[in-house]
């Protein structure tokens, strides 16, 4: 019996209570200390400062598990760290005693864990013995259950749709439901005790069968698998599972649950035949889609498809997209693309196909259309197709328009018809009025001549002969012939309109030219039509095409100048690039040269000069940079002042010292003091000299040599950068100074560059009045740059505060910043260069500061802190990750005055465009500065924020 089998002590109860539990903890660490310091005189305890706390740990963890285990451990290594480990009574450790004080901590957190594991082991261990105990009856209970189970069973397994089949080890039958022995043909009793060659079974069919019985009895494991049967009624499918009856851990028997599936497996097969059949039918339907997609985008029609009552694009071919001056279509309804069709009664006819279902045929209607999409508009002639597409309930769900264009063939009929009209108008009014058909010839308006098919002009109004160059006498005197006049290429063209005018009587406007009196050209649009009273004579109609092809032409300089745009703004972006890596090269190089730390403390500080002055010069570049564009246009504003050009041609001899000097070039100058000075921009002026002594290093091959000479030739100073380097050739000496033009352009070219640099000198030079030429022996014989600059016609006198150019030293003196002694600052900058930057600038000056990384750091500094620990004064980026500076603001101005919600503000931001001050001001901003930062500059705003605290 069970009750004999389960047989154990009650354990004893676990501490449940939260209080006992962590009580005990501190208890037993209260006690460890007491012993430890009664027992430290006699046994020297602070040898092993942890002996017993190891216990308190223990029984703390035991008792009351892994929480008070943890506070045991952590309250024994406070009280061993005060008392028992030197320095007595102190919390501070050496590297040692922090090590073992480690240990200990690593060793309670161990003892922890592990007693409240073996705590909770216990806790389950009672739970189980109880479920035992309650399920120690319900066994005897289902025991009693077990023989009306088993009766109910096979009343089950009687009424079941499967067949149930029991086979011993031997594989004879121990039990057949009336179904499965109906299959056999036997009864259950007569199948008893059997196997199935005892009752003669196929054995194609049974071998398997019996082969996966073995299987499952000798695995265990239930099998799943199907078989055809053949029975009076045909062949039937089985699907069947083979499962094992155990016990203890063998099988005696294997239990086989089948069923019948042949009409499933039929379902299957007509299921799949259908699929096959679906996708096939869809394949075949995505061909015709793609070939019907194919004949709308490539058909010399006008097709749309709209959908919907409001009739909203859904697709529109080339033609159609030309037709409306390929503005956006699909997804606009048509009222929203085409809001000049208003009025014009399309939108009307397409609301009556979509309401009545009716397709509607228009011929040659007339549209006003915005074909340019300037506002401008022109009329045209469409024959379409209203046609509307179905879905399967038979409503309507959109319209198919099909149409061609016909603007011309019904301008050409019209005036054919006009002039056909005014011709027989003509004809009858010739037989009542000679003159009425000599006014119309008279007429002015175009040009009107009768004409025959020999090129004879019999006569003419006076627009047509001015519009040839001729008089009325050389017309009289029959010097006119319109086979003369007119160039060769169009005498086929003449020929058939001959033949048109021969076999109709008329013929459609069409285009020429006619050869003027003085020998030029004119092109005309001409008609004739035949008279009817003399087959051999013509009256003809003549307009001057001259301002239309005038026109055309105009459109198509336009388009040129749109493609020489296009070309210019590449070359501005190439220009960019070239512009804002100019400074860098001295930066880089002296920065390299630092780094060496073999430098003296001159050398160094005049590096740190050189780099502090490139890096004001490449932010100045930033600040030009729409200024550059106007080099090409012409419109570069120059910052213009007295500029004595010895500093700033050594300056630009600094910038590319460190070059020269890792190439091995020796760098000569002479530089006469007394030339000039002269009016212009000395950063510009800069960038001009640096291009050419950067073009002498890179060209120059070491060992070489490279000599800036500055004098002055009369009203001019001549500055002359020559060097021993590889020349120009003369072929391309011509070029030299154009646009994106290099002397070798492939791509295995010895030097880089985008062919800019001697572009921008000549365009800076000449924009400072000046002149630069290049002169070369030829290739591997060096290269000469001469810039000739006017002096300028005053000279500056010198004051107590002479002005210094820029590129030398312009920084403020930060050692004579005010203080911000106490201020706290919080700084928000995602950049961490930047923000320790800040910070340590504003901590030299005194400043409390807080720098956090996001704007959300930032809020929860301002609202987590107290009165007293609050930023008083707030110093943000604006472009950061996730949230900006300008989401910030706002959420710090959506605070309280109580919560910091008018706290000052600094943007410090490197958007420096007026309209981002206005922007950061209008956020809520006190004040906007932009990067880089000025540290004295910076300090006043600080201070004058910081003041009005």
């Amino acid at each position: 019996m069970l009750r004999d089998v389960i047989s154990t002590k009650r354990m004893p109860n676990l501490i449940r209570s939260p209080l006992s539990r962590y009580g005990i903890a501190g208890l037993s660490v209260l006690l460890a200390t007491l012993l430890m310091l009664l027992l430290d005189p006699l046994l020297g305890m602070t040898q092993s400062p942890f002996l017993l706390f190891f216990g308190a740990v223990m029984i703390s963890a035991w008792s009351g598990g892994f929480g008070p285990g943890l506070v045991a451990t952590a309250l024994s290594g406070l009280v061993s760290t005060y008392y028992f480990i030197p320095p007595f009574y102190s919390l501070s450790l050496d590297w040692v005693s922090g090590s073992r004080l480690s240990l200990f901590l690593l060793e309670g957190v161990l003892i922890s864990v592990l007693a409240g594991e073996l705590r909770v082991a216990k806790q389950r261990l009672e739970r189980t013995l109880s479920k035992l105990r309650s399920s120690e009856a319900d066994y005897w209970q289902l025991a009693m259950q077990s023989q009306d189970q088993a009766k109910t069973l096979k009343a089950i397994f009687s009424a079941s749709v499967d067949h149930i089949y029991v086979f011993d080890q031997e594989g004879r039958y121990g039990y057949v439901s009336d179904g499965a022995a109906q299959v056999l043909g036997f009864s259950p009793e007569a199948l008893f005790g059997k196997t199935w060659r005892d009752i003669g079974l196929p054995a194609a069919l049974m071998e398997p069968v019996d082969a996966q019985r073995e299987r499952v009895m000798s695995t265990g494991r239930s099998l799943k698998s199907e078989t055809d049967f053949v029975t009076d009624h045909g062949v039937r499918s089985y699907e069947y599972i083979l499962t094992p009856l155990s016990t203890d851990s063998s099988a005696k028997a294997v239990v086989v649950i089948s069923r019948d599936i042949t009409e499933r497996k039929q379902a299957e097969v007509e299921r799949h035949q259908s699929l096959l059949r679906e996708q096939a039918a869809r394949a075949e339907a995505e061909v015709q889609r793609n070939r019907l997609h194919t004949l709308l985008v490539q058909a010399p029609a006008l097709i749309c498809i709209d959908r919907g009552p409001e009739h909203v694009f859904e697709f529109a071919n080339p033609l159609y997209s030309q037709l409306a001056g390929h503005r956006e279509l699909i997804g606009l309804t048509v009222r929203e693309a085409f809001p000049e069709l208003a009025g014009q009664g399309f939108f009307e006819l397409l609301d009556q196909v979509f309401e009545t279902g009716q397709p509607f045929v228009g011929n040659e209607v007339a549209a006003q259309l915005d074909r340019q999409g300037n506002g401008t508009l022109e009329e045209g002639f469409f024959n379409f197709v209203y046609q509307p597409l179905f879905d399967v309930n038979g409503a309507v769900e959109g319209i198919v328009t099909f149409s061609f264009e016909v603007t011309t063939q019904v301008v050409a009929r019209r005036q054919a018809e006009a002039l056909a009209e005014d011709l027989r108008n003509q004809q009858i009014a010739l037989k009542k009025s000679e003159a009425r058909f000599s006014r119309l010839v008279e007429t002015n308006i175009i040009g009107v001549l009768l004409a025959g098919p020999n090129g004879v002009i019999i006569e003419a109004n006076d627009a047509f002969l001015r519009m040839v160059g001729y008089t009325r006498e050389d017309l009289q005197n029959g010097l006119m012939n319109w086979g003369e006049m007119t160039p060769p290429e169009y005498f086929a063209q003449d020929e058939q309109v001959l033949q048109e005018l021969a076999s109709t009587g008329s013929c459609a406007p069409f285009e020429k030219v006619y050869i003027r009196k003085d020998g030029s050209h004119v092109p005309i649009l001409l008609g004739a039509a035949q008279l009817e009273s003399d087959e051999l004579a013509w009256v003809c109609f003549v307009l001057d095409l001259t301002e239309s092809k005038q026109t055309e032409a105009l459109l198509r300089q336009q388009a040129e100048a749109l493609a020489q745009a296009n070309r210019l703004k590449d070359e501005f972006l190439a220009t960019v690039s070239h512009e804002l890596r100019t400074p860098l090269n001295a930066m880089l190089g002296w920065a390299t040269m630092l780094r060496g730390k073999q430098l003296d403390e001159t050398t160094k500080q005049r590096a740190i000069e050189t780099i502090e002055r490139n890096a004001r010069a490449q932010n100045q570049l930033i600040d030009d940079l729409l200024d550059v564009s106007r080099i090409i246009t012409g419109k570069l504003r120059l910052d213009v002042r007295p500029v004595v050009l010895v500093s700033v041609l050594e300056a630009a001899i600094d910038s590319i010292r460190p070059a020269a000097e890792a190439k091995g070039i020796r760098l000569q100058s002479l530089l006469d003091p007394a030339a000039g000075p002269i009016s212009g921009d000395p950063d510009r002026l800069q960038q001009v000299f640096w291009n050419l002594l950067s073009n002498a290093v890179k060209f120059t091959p070491k060992g070489g040599r490279i000599q800036l000479r500055l004098e002055r030739i009369n009203s001019h100073v001549e500055i002359t950068v020559s060097d021993t380097g590889q020349g120009i050739s003369p072929e391309f000496l011509p070029y030299v100074f154009d646009r994106l033009q290099q002397a070798d352009s492939t791509t295995t070219r010895a030097h880089g560059g985008l062919g800019l640099g001697l572009a921008i000198v000549r365009h800076l030079v000449e924009l400072h009045g000046g002149q630069v030429q290049a002169v070369s022996a030829g290739e591997g014989k060096g290269t000469t740059f001469m810039v000739n600059l006017p002096i300028t016609i005053f000279r500056p006198e010198p004051t107590a505060h002479e002005r210094v150019h820029p590129t030398v030293s312009d920084r403020a003196p930060f050692i004579d910043a005010p203080r911000l002694d106490g201020v706290k600052i919080l700084i928000v900058d995602d950049e961490t260069d930047a923000r320790e930057l800040l910070a340590t600038l504003l901590r030299q000056s005194g400043a409390v500061v807080t720098a956090v990384a996001s704007a959300r750091e930032a809020l929860a500094t301002i609202t987590q802190s107290s009165l007293e620990q609050r930023p008083d004064l707030l110093v943000s980026d604006i472009g950061m990750t996730g949230e900006d500076g300008y989401m910030l603001m706002r959420q710090v101005r959506a605070l309280t005055p109580e919560q910091g919600g008018r706290m000052p503000a600094i943007a410090l931001t490197a958007y420096a465009r007026t309209e981002d001050r206005i922007k950061a001001l209008a956020a809520g901003f006190q004040s906007h500065v932009p990067k880089p930062v000025e540290p004295a500059e910076f300090i006043a705003v600080v201070v004058n924020l910081s003041e009005r605290l």
